[in-house]
């Protein structure tokens, strides 16, 4: 029989993985919401199986119920920069609608809490408030044990370094060297963060809810790799053949461009890094070999011209 999931972020970067893989499975039927059923990215998860509804996360908890009529399992992952101080809301109001419908499992992309582990020294709103909605979601299942949640911890993606953190042109006037690069950003040069390829989360998911009672209130971290700012930049440097060098810039600073990611790196450059992370991160690799940061750019044949 075929497990019914709901997908929200299907037209997303996590999502969307999850869509993919899901429907390489003949054992899922995938349904994924959206505000425009037509869009390119709808069209694309149709044309690969899957339903697309129109519907989105601000809608009154009954329209959200009416969507997950008949639905088996569902995956949640919140947009920070699209919710706002709404978030921890929808995040909220989603879960009790699926405990309403009759879902029998409960995915939840989370992340570590800098308020809670810091004692109230950081605080991200990104990242604060899927901590305010994982703590509601295993209660709900505390209180309802037929109501089966497990979570994921989703790594600094890849694609980060392409679509946002790209090293520039180092224009110091007594460089010479044309092929000098600088990545700038806010991350301790000697703390390690967990990073992926987020196109590949899906994987993990898929074995998460074709085993809900082995991950039954599990929190499992999706991460390829374990890196350090200083072998990011040695490994862009060797893949483009140019040299690449690291500039930390106190978050402080990193903030009039950048605030909330600023708020992270301070904290997990006190914290050190992902190593508070929850959780098996051995899983992952368990199911398929995961793509390395190296072999991600090969892939994607990366430049810096």
């Amino acid at each position: 029989m075929n497990k019914k999931v709901l997908v929200f972020g299907g037209t997303g970067h996590q999502g969307g993985s999850v869509v993919r893989e899901l429907l390489k499975d003949d054992s899922f039927k995938v349904i994924t919401i959206s505000r425009n059923p037509e869009s390119d990215k709808s069209k694309e998860l149709k044309k690969l199986g899957a339903e697309v509804i129109k519907c989105d996360e601000s809608q009154p908890k009954e329209e959200i119920e009416k969507v997950m009529k008949g639905c088996d399992c569902v995956y949640l992952v919140t947009n920070s920069q699209g919710y706002g101080e709404k978030e921890s809301e929808y995040g909220i109001k989603i879960a009790d609608a699926a405990l309403k419908s009759g879902v029998k499992h409960f995915i939840f992309s989370t992340v570590p809490g800098p308020f809670k582990l810091s004692n109230g020294k950081f605080k991200s709103p990104d990242l604060d408030n899927k901590v305010e909605i994982e703590e509601h979601i295993k209660q709900l299942s505390k209180l309802n044990p037929q109501f089966i949640s497990s979570f994921v911890i989703a790594p600094w993606y890849y694609q980060n370094f392409i679509n946002y953190y790209k090293p520039e042109k180092d224009n110091n006037n007594n460089n010479q060297n044309q092929n000098n690069y600088i990545l700038k950003w806010a991350c301790d040069p000697k703390v390690s963060l967990d990073y992926g390829d987020i196109d590949e989360i899906g994987l993990l998911v898929r074995e998460i809810f074709k085993n809900p009672t082995k991950y039954s209130g599990e929190t499992i971290p999706f991460s390829s790799e374990i890196l350090t700012p200083i072998q990011i930049v040695e490994i862009i440097s060797k893949v483009t053949n140019k040299k690449v060098a690291y500039q930390f810039i106190d978050p402080s600073e990193f903030a009039k461009n950048d605030p909330e990611v600023s708020l992270m790196l301070a904290f997990f450059n006190e914290y050190d890094g992902f190593n508070i992370y929850r959780g098996d991160r051995s899983i992952a690799h368990n199911i398929k070999k995961l793509t390395s940061f190296e072999e991600y750019l090969k892939k994607i044949n990366y430049r810096l011209d």
